[in-house]
């Protein structure tokens, strides 16, 4: 009886074995037959979607899986053309691959206390463009706490980065006032940009109240008038003057019965600014003293009095690829080339990029000057920002963070209002980018599961006074993924 046992049991492992293995067998062609049939229907569509679109000869769009070495579907995907903000994916991926997503930008204060007072007090940056007027405050308190009650001078340290305050390709937007055209240096204070505050006087007749951070780095001349009714309306125009200050001059009303009117503004010297807003932090605190500003300081052989880190890295890039900011950007830019060589430059921050493109086998030919986008410059294809895009996520110590600080469709970031009709939330993260001559979004259409998730590139020139139709046709194509993905 055992031996017969042991064959009935022989047998229906042998039994079990061979079902198992034929459900393998049935099982792959079927899944192989579906997912043929279906590529080739995207890329149909996608193929229909861009003819039907007429955009001309400038778009660009490449689809590929993610684990994938060929593109399911390409319209001039390696045709270099300006990708606008979508220059960010690279800029927030070289960062994340070269400096790691808990790296953070220290600002700190050196100098030798003698009987409570410092003599000169330096204060040195490096890149933190998260950096605060409260932060200022929290390091005068630090000192105080050390029994400083003087300072005689504020000597600003910006050695980490070079003299060129304008990012590349800044200067062809000369007149542009705007914070997002802001200058970069290796100390600056509330995104190196000033929010006039007009306030209303106490009577009719009676000079407007200007309240600014930093007061000093201001020569405010002119003055609003405080009215009786009618709509705000002031004038500030604002001129660099030879002392490193920033001339602001003013003009217009207020009414009565208002909170008042604020406007954000761009510095022209973020260190001087810098500068005068720690003076302005060191009163805040009590802290006496003259508190000049001077620049060009050296904390060589000085003692560290106290210092405030940035957030990590991988925060700090939620500002660049959700909201687009090209201030962040352009610094996180220079901190790439400081950390390979100080004084750290854009052009140096740019190989850095460049060399990441070669190792991570993208096509040659990206032409880049800056890390934001802005203006004219870059010269990427959809190839590039398709390998960037495939090498992020088919790294672990990098996806996290990367796919994170990109803008969730219909939720946050500048795709907030846009793609609210996917079959699932949340499975498009992208970054967005607009000039008045370019349309772009690059980024993922998350997969049921991690492997067949689709990365995809759109970026459409020549599309001036067709902006509409380029967003569109943009987010048609990241519906058709998402759709052939969630095939009910």
């Amino acid at each position: 009886m055992p031996w017969l046992a042991c064959l009935r049991m022989s047998r229906r492992r042998t039994l079990a074995a061979s079902l198992a293995l034929l459900s393998l067998l049935l099982a792959w062609p079927l899944s192989a037959q579906r997912g043929a049939p279906s590529d080739a229907a995207l890329a149909g569509r996608l193929a229909d979607l861009v003819r039907t679109a007429d955009l001309g000869d400038h778009v660009g769009v490449l689809v590929q899986r993610v684990e994938s070495d060929q593109p399911l579907f390409s319209n001039h995907g390696d045709l270099a053309l300006n990708p606008a903000s979508n220059m960010k994916v690279l800029t927030a991926a070289t960062a994340l691959f070269e400096l790691g997503p808990d790296f953070r930008m220290r600002t700190a204060v050196y100098g030798h206390i003698e009987d409570g007072r410092v003599a000169n007090l330096v204060i040195r940056g490096q890149g933190d463009p998260t950096l605060r007027m409260s932060d200022l405050v929290d390091l005068a308190e630090d000192l105080a706490d050390r029994g400083v009650h003087a300072v005689d001078h504020v000597v600003v340290d910006g050695s980490y980065f070079d003299d060129e305050l304008l990012p590349p390709a800044f200067d062809q937007q000369p007149g542009e006032m705007a914070s997002f055209r802001a200058a970069v240096g290796a100390l600056a204070v509330d995104r190196a940009s000033f929010v006039l505050r007009v306030l209303p006087g106490a009577t009719v007749g009676a000079p407007a109240q200007v309240r600014l951070a930093g007061a000093g780095y201001f020569d405010v001349r002119g003055g609003v008038t405080t009215t009786e009714s009618g709509a705000p309306r002031v004038i500030a125009s604002q001129a660099p003057t030879n002392d490193h200050r920033l001339a602001l001059t003013l003009s217009g009303s207020v009414p009565m019965g208002i909170l008042g009117v604020g406007y954000r503004r761009r510095v022209e010297e973020p260190l001087a600014h810098a500068g005068y807003a720690m003076a302005e932090a060191l009163a805040r605190t009590g802290i006496r003293g003259r508190r000049e500003v001077t620049l060009g300081g050296d904390v060589s052989g000085l003692p560290l009095l106290a210092s405030h880190e940035s957030g990590p890295l991988s925060e700090v890039l939620k500002q660049m690829g959700k909201y687009s900011d090209n201030f962040v950007a352009e610094m996180v830019l220079k901190v790439l080339g400081a950390e390979a060589h100080q004084p750290g430059t854009s052009a140096a921050g740019v190989q850095v990029i460049q060399r990441l493109l070669t190792r991570i086998g993208a096509p040659p030919g990206a032409e880049i000057i800056n890390g934001s986008g802005l203006f004219d410059g870059n010269h990427i294809a959809p190839a590039h920002l398709v390998a960037i895009l495939r090498a992020a996520y088919l790294d672990p110590s990098v996806r996290p963070e990367f796919v994170s600080q990109l803008s969730i469709a219909g939720l946050d970031g500048t795709l907030h209002s846009r793609l609210r009709d996917l079959p699932r939330p949340r499975i498009v993260r992208a970054k967005t980018g607009t000039l008045d001559d370019a349309i772009a979004l690059s980024g993922y259409v998350l997969g049921p599961t991690p492997s067949e998730t689709v990365c995809f590139s759109f970026v459409a020139n020549g599309v001036r006074g067709h902006h509409g139709a380029a967003r569109q046709l943009a987010d048609d194509i990241a519906r058709a993924i998402a759709g052939n993905l969630y095939q009910e």
